[in-house]
């Protein structure tokens, strides 16, 4: 059966097959180059001294079986690289195993250069291998073959550390977003309890004096509390989702304060796709009714507006309560529901993308201001 998994799961093998075609296309090119390269050589040394003139045939297969020898020992060379005990950020320690290494790899390459050779029956210069391993090993390191062996290992070094690096850096920059995730659900679960309590603790002031009442505020909690975990999942939410989350605890509030509440709740134009951070209205409207409605003798209003302006989605609070206390600033005086707010919106979108102010009105009461990046889901 094909579910989302096997599709992603197939979508990466098909993404990796490519990658590593494009990769084997482009070594076969340079492969060809360099062999179309040396091919052009008129004479190559036979014996020490003596050097021996070429037809472009014999050229071409000189240089097809060096490149594909070449090919082979670079193969075995990064194989034994990333398997070396020590970190591949330690190039020193690295570079130092290679030196050792130059030289098995050098002689490893004559004899299978040597080989191929004689096969094709091309030209080569037998008295390389005269006189043993050791003998081979003197001459080679003397000649082109171990500078081609370092192009090699230093060119594999700067691509594989430029990989680690970017992995380290892909990885770091996960790190960091599930720690702020982390921080985001520890915000969002301060917020929940606290909501939570002060809702319970309205209703228990109605039990005994109002039970009828009582029962209606639990049954509208009840169905507050299964908005809230239809995404408690999600960091944002279509701000259509966000109100209704809003309207139905302002429902709950209704019946504690029956007609000693007013409530108005206006998002203009399209703004109601956008998606805002999930329980980022509930705190702020709580606080205007808890602080700012709760003991006018005449009875609370609150408004809730949103809308859209310059690509950013705007939202506000206000109550018409008696304000905020004389020396009251946002950063040190804002009590959980404003400080986790505040700090969400930090941690969402950055200290240049989102503003968050709260601010008397001249009337009276108070003004919170929201402004955010405008996106859909």
């Amino acid at each position: 059966m094909w579910n989302r998994f096997d599709a992603g799961r197939r979508y990466t093998l098909v993404v990796s097959e490519s990658v590593w075609r494009r990769r084997w296309l482009w070594l076969a090119a340079i492969w060809t180059l360099l062999v179309l390269l040396f091919s052009t050589r008129t004479e190559v040394r036979g014996e020490p001294f003596v050097w021996i003139s070429l037809t472009w045939s014999q050229s071409l297969r000189i240089a097809a079986v060096q490149w594909t020898a070449w090919a082979l020992v670079a193969i075995t060379v990064m194989w034994i690289d990333e398997r070396l005990p020590v970190s591949r950020t330690a190039l020193t320690r690295r570079i130092l195993w290679h030196i050792p290494l130059s030289v098995v790899f050098t002689v490893a390459f004559t004899y299978l250069n040597y080989g191929g050779l004689a096969l094709l029956h091309a030209p080569r210069d037998a008295s390389l291998l005269s006189g043993g391993v050791l003998a081979t090993a003197w001459r080679v390191i003397h000649r082109n073959t171990t500078f081609f062996y370092w192009v090699i290992v230093v060119f594999y070094l700067a691509l594989d550390y430029q990989s680690h690096l970017k992995d380290r850096l892909i990885k770091n920059a996960e790190l960091e977003r599930l720690l702020s995730d982390a921080r985001l659900e520890t915000l969002r679960t301060q917020l929940r309890p606290h909501f939570l309590f002060n809702a319970l603790n309205a209703i228990s002031a109605y039990i005994e004096v109002k039970p009828k009442t009582a029962r209606l505020m639990v049954e509208q909690l009840a169905e507050l509390l299964r908005l809230a975990l239809d995404h408690t999942d999600e960091q944002e939410i279509a701000l259509e989702r966000e109100l209704a989350f809003v309207d139905r605890y302002l429902r709950l509030q209704a019946v504690r304060f029956e007609d000693r509440l007013s409530v108005s709740l206006a998002p203009e134009g399209d703004v109601l796709h956008a998606l805002v951070p999930s329980f980022i209205l509930q705190p702020l409207v709580e606080n205007a009714i808890q602080y700012g409605t709760n003991n006018q003798p005449g009875g609370g209003e609150v408004s809730v507006r949103a809308w859209r302006t310059n690509g950013r989605v705007c939202l506000r609070v206000t109550d018409n309560g008696p304000g905020l206390p004389r020396g009251w600033t946002l950063e040190r005086n804002a009590g959980i529901g404003l400080a986790n707010t505040r700090e969400r919106l930090r941690q969402l979108y950055g200290d240049a993308n989102h503003s968050f102010t709260v601010t008397p009105q001249t009337t009276g009461g108070v003004q919170v201001d929201l402004s955010l990046p405008f996106h859909e889901a």
